[in-house]
């Protein structure tokens, strides 16, 4: 009994010391884990910041892009109204020299239009001014609205800031005119151009800036991300030591719970054999019953009913029941000398 007692006490203390290397482990993981998830909180921080720049630099950008794009809208529409002058020049030129052989056919949109608008003019202050018979009258009429019905069928292929107006009585003074709007046009196209130049060296290191922000934004959530992974290790880690911890943390108090039930066993049990009749409980509890039920009750605490059932009792009870109350008393004398002895 004594060698069962000395194991189960040894494999306690191993259970309490291996429980103990268990959970100092377990808080150096703790704090591992601890140390990853605050990196990885760093690295997030720091992340949010670069990336919040990044998107400013971005809107930024964008901005600075339309404006130059627009300047450049500019610049092409000035380019589209020089290319447009200047080939009404080469047409006039071209009409003045007679180099083409159908030079009416081959007329541009432009120049089309603006020798109908100007005939339309002229047919229109004879008619006002001039006093004609009533036939030539109905012709110009008809010329009038032939010429405006072919002017109707011109604007719409001519933009409208490229329409001009030319003196078919001074050719060549429309042709300087419109060489010099030509050369204002172009002047126009390249100030625009070199504005938007400007701008876009403005705009350039605001790219490399961002292509930066982009690279260390990435970066730092890369190194989030690890130390994410490495603290989910740690903590996967801790999971298994845990549930290992608990079973022991069962085991002990399993045994503690069997421990106490057995202590509690022995006091009872020795409580129990340490009673006097005076001390029985159950005993007092049963005599008030027979009382309050009107019974007799004997000399020393017998009821009669009890004394019906043990009128006739055997030698050997008797005897045997004389044999244990001397050992009590014994035991009882024997603790009592041996106190003094003490």
């Amino acid at each position: 009994m004594a060698d069962a007692g000395d194991e189960a006490l040894g494999e306690g203390k191993e259970l309490r010391d291996q429980l103990t290397s268990m959970e100092a482990r377990l808080s150096r993981l703790r704090d591992v884990r601890n140390q990853h998830n605050d990196a990885a909180k760093r690295s997030a921080e720091s992340r949010n910041t670069v990336q919040k720049e990044y998107k400013r630099l971005r809107e930024e950008i964008n901005v600075e892009l339309s404006k130059n794009k627009e300047i450049r809208k500019i610049a092409k529409a000035h380019q589209s109204r020089r290319d447009s002058i200047q080939q009404q020049v080469r047409d006039l030129i071209d009409q003045i020299r007679g180099s083409r052989k159908d030079a009416k056919k081959s007329k541009s949109f432009v120049i089309q239009l603006s020798e109908t608008q100007a005939q339309l003019d002229q047919l229109e202050r004879t008619l006002e001014t001039i006093a004609m018979k009533i036939e030539k009258e109905n012709e110009l009429v008809k010329q009038v609205r032939d010429l405006s019905l072919k002017k109707k069928e011109l604007e719409p292929l001519v933009e409208e800031d490229a329409r001009i107006h030319i003196d078919l009585d001074n050719i060549e003074g429309s042709i300087q005119e419109l060489k010099s709007q030509a050369d204002a046009e172009h002047k126009a196209m390249v100030e625009a151009h070199e504005k938007a130049d400007e701008l876009w060296e403005e705009i350039k290191p605001l790219f490399e800036e961002r292509d930066f922000k982009k690279s260390e934004g990435d970066r730092l959530h890369s190194e989030f991300l690890e130390c994410r992974e490495q603290a989910d290790g740690v903590h996967k880690q801790i999971v298994e030591l845990l549930s290992q911890v608990n079973e022991i943390r069962d085991k002990l108090k399993q045994e503690r719970l069997e421990a106490k039930a057995w202590i509690d066993d022995h006091n009872e049990a020795v409580r129990k054999a340490l009673t006097t009749p005076d001390q029985d409980e159950e005993l007092a509890s049963r005599l008030a019953e027979t009382l309050i039920a009107g019974d007799s009750l004997s000399i020393g605490g017998i009821d009669s009913a009890t004394e019906a059932e043990s009128e006739k009792p055997s030698r050997k009870s008797r005897s045997a029941k004389k044999t244990a109350m001397r050992h009590i008393g014994a035991a009882r004398g024997g603790r009592g000398k041996r106190t003094d002895k003490s």
